[in-house]
């Protein structure tokens, strides 16, 4: 079968006074040549385009698909309202690596072809920054987007706050460390929000204890503990790719959810984008459990607080309200090449925190581990002997 043309879609960034291919700058907010310098401001689509732009995944009733219902006694999920979860998946084409769109970049003319969840790239020929309107529209159009605040050129600087006080890095690691290309990514995301009701039971055990003549007496008050409780939570964030690594994305955050702004493609110019491939009907369970998990630790709290101590015997819980948002987050992904080996590391590129793996010397944590250890045993070693000098009884 031959592959799509979808070079239709393509839209693109050019400098009306140059020609020039236009980027997002996060630490100026706004677009830039690449030739001129000229900067401009983010305009809305509708501005552009001279018309109302409609989300249509807002406000539109949740529909239950594979099982997943309202109060459902097999699942204990409720639906997911504010997003039409059958009419948006159903209408995502599958992965086929035998049948991939293409696209015809309109500076040069290359053919460059795009993975079916890539909504943004760079043209390998002539480096044009390219946005796949098809990928980030109608059905498939998030609901907003934070931008990139740190620039790539910053990276370093947060790097180097991230190294502070890793005693154990081998000795050589800055001089030899080498930062693979890095690529700034809008990760795709659902915001969930919800609540969740329950009812708890605890053995509750109030312990207190006097002295009576030569005797403690200690006394023992155990209670049947019952509690009613609800929680709502708001924009529980759970990455929507399945090729970047859960852990990662989970250790990424947080983000200020309250610079999200409407989505624009604009801001992807000259970054990567990617389009979801994970459903959020999918990550349903894997949100309410989070809910359900943070809602008991609140009660625990509440409830421990009034005894000395506490244990869960059973509860029930049901989730209510939930509903969702899809979103595009900006993340910085790259290695560190050192010793022969990769090391993975990614930057949150609105508040710049990183997280990654890092190297750990044999030899620096033998000889850190020892001067750990030296330390209390040379107090032992100072107490004796001065217990000798001075006539104490060891």
């Amino acid at each position: 079968m031959d592959p799509i043309n979808n070079s239709q879609y393509i839209k693109e960034q050019k400098c009306p006074n140059c020609g020039g291919t236009v980027r997002f700058v996060p630490e100026k907010g706004k677009l830039v040549c690449e030739f001129c310098d000229t900067e401009f401001e983010i305009k809305s689509e509708s501005a552009q385009t001279g018309s109302t732009n409609t989300n249509s995944t807002s406000n539109t009733a949740g529909t239950a698909v594979n099982g997943y219902a309202g109060g459902s006694a097999s699942t204990g999920l409720t639906t997911i309202s504010g997003f039409d979860f059958k009419q948006f998946y159903d209408g995502v084409p599958k992965d086929d690596s035998q049948n991939l769109p293409i696209y015809y970049c309109k500076s040069c003319g290359a053919e460059v072809i795009a993975a079916f969840e890539e909504a943004s790239l760079t043209c390998p020929y002539c480096s044009n920054k390219i946005v796949l309107s098809d990928k980030v529209a109608g059905n498939m159009r998030p609901n907003g987007i934070i931008p990139f605040k740190i620039a790539k050129a910053d990276l370093k600087k947060h790097m180097d706050k991230f190294y502070e006080n890793k005693k154990l890095l081998p000795r050589n690691f800055f001089s030899e460390s080498k930062m693979e290309q890095v690529t700034g990514v809008y990760v795709p995301f659902w915001l969930f929000n919800g609540t969740i009701d329950g009812k708890y039971n605890y053995t509750g055990k109030k312990i207190s204890s006097h002295v009576s003549g030569d005797y403690r007496i200690t006394e023992t008050e155990v209670y049947d503990v019952f509690r009613n409780g609800g929680v709502a939570f708001k924009d529980i964030p759970l990455d929507a790719s399945e090729k970047i690594n859960d852990a990662l994305m989970d250790s990424v955050l947080p983000y200020d959810f309250s610079e999200v702004k409407d989505f624009n493609y604009q801001y992807l110019a000259g970054f990567a984008a990617d389009r979801f491939d994970v459903p959020g009907r999918s990550l349903q369970k894997r949100a309410q459990e989070r809910m359900e998990q943070t809602a008991k630790k609140i009660v625990n709290a509440k409830v421990g607080s009034q005894y000395t101590s506490i244990s869960l015997n059973n509860y029930t819980l049901q989730a209510t309200g939930i509903d969702v948002r899809y979103i595009l987050l900006p993340v910085y992904i790259f290695s560190i090449k050192s010793g022969g080996n990769d090391y993975k590391f990614a930057v949150n590129g609105q508040t710049g925190k990183v997280v990654g793996e890092l190297p750990i010397d044999g030899k620096v944590s033998r000889q850190y581990m020892l001067k750990k250890a030296a330390i209390p045993a040379a107090v032992v070693a100072l107490y004796y002997i001065l217990s000798y000098f001075m006539g104490w009884r060891v």
